[in-house]
């Protein structure tokens, strides 16, 4: 399976539990104010982050994060699924912007 297909699984299934509804109903009460859609986009993006944050309490804690690692990317790519990103391609152009660099950007550390 590659990440077009699970993007799509898992973004079916964010639609059938309303979130789509949920950040595009937010998005509609906020486009009144100033930066009200950017900030519903920022609020999706921090659930990515608070994912990260309770993989760093498992590895603390001694335990596996491989779920807390799955949700990060779930997460990911519901968020890029609403906003129309190919995640698959993205890598794939990162993945070569990345290449081209010197190794750790010139940096010795």
């Amino acid at each position: 399976m590659n990440f077009k297909k699970i993007q799509s699984i898992v973004y079916e299934e964010y639609k059938k539990n309303d979130y789509l509804k949920m950040w595009g109903d937010a998005q509609k009460v906020l486009k009144f104010f100033e930066n009200g859609p950017e900030i519903v986009d920022v609020a999706e993006v921090g659930l990515i982050s608070e994912e990260v944050g309770e993989a760093e309490r498992e590895i603390r804690k001694g335990r596996n994060p491989k779920y807390e690692l799955a949700d990060i990317i779930i997460r990911t790519l519901n968020f890029a699924s609403r906003k129309g990103i190919d995640v698959e391609q993205a890598i794939l152009e990162k993945h070569e912007k990345n290449m081209k660099r010197e190794k750790r950007h010139g940096r010795k550390v």
